[in-house]
């Protein structure tokens, strides 16, 4: 797939949607292309849509997107100052990982949104995304609490792992130690590297 990384935001979109790529494909009712300002300084980038995420088009937006969204906002970082997207862009069946073709399929699409963003840090949220942007098989328990610099597809990336949301969902205390009380530590940590507000 030729993707050119200056093609405007929404050129990008209209490829998503159309994408057929993978098998993904066949059984998505839209592709979830993502959601921010296209200037933002920080980009979160998640495994896959769910089905809400399916049938809305907008990442993050089931039970495990609103709690994502509390915890950002409850430590003053809005959603709307960041670009929010996925690995990959369609639902895989029953909510499984993404497979690797189906990775490979989108990493075109990802690595331009990246290339445009150039984001001051981006947030990989649970192992997979964490994993790709990284080169590891290291687990995100290892890799949460610090922040890690690299380069994916060329690019010079800052990288902050986050658990992700619906691991929250099924591990409910903010007891010190948890993993709530962790990401929200996580998250003081991000506004504290930014500068303790976005411009």
């Amino acid at each position: 797939m030729t993707m050119m990384f200056h093609e405007p935001f929404d050129e990008l979109r209209r490829r998503t949607s159309a994408c057929t790529e993978c098998p993904l494909s066949e059984k998505r009712s839209r592709a979830v292309f993502g959601e921010g300002p296209e200037t933002a300084e920080v980009m979160l980038v998640g495994e896959a849509p769910g089905a809400t995420e399916d049938e809305t088009g907008r990442p993050f937006s089931g039970r495990s997107g609103k709690l994502l969204t509390s915890l950002l906002e409850g430590e003053g970082l809005s959603r709307e100052k960041i670009f929010i997207t996925n690995m990959v862009k369609c639902r895989p069946p029953e909510n499984r990982l993404p497979a690797r073709d189906e990775l490979a399929a989108c990493r075109p699409f990802l690595a331009a949104q990246v290339a445009r963003l150039r984001p001051r840090l981006l947030l990989s949220v649970g192992n997979v995304p964490t994993r790709a942007f990284l080169s590891t098989r290291e687990g995100i328990s290892t890799l949460r609490g610090r922040f890690h610099t690299c380069l994916w597809e060329g690019i010079p990336l800052t990288v902050r792992p986050l658990f992700h949301p619906s691991y929250l969902l099924r591990n409910r205390s903010f007891a010190e130690g948890t993993p709530g009380h962790n990401t929200v530590q996580d998250i003081r940590e991000i506004l504290r590297f930014l500068g303790d507000a976005i411009p």
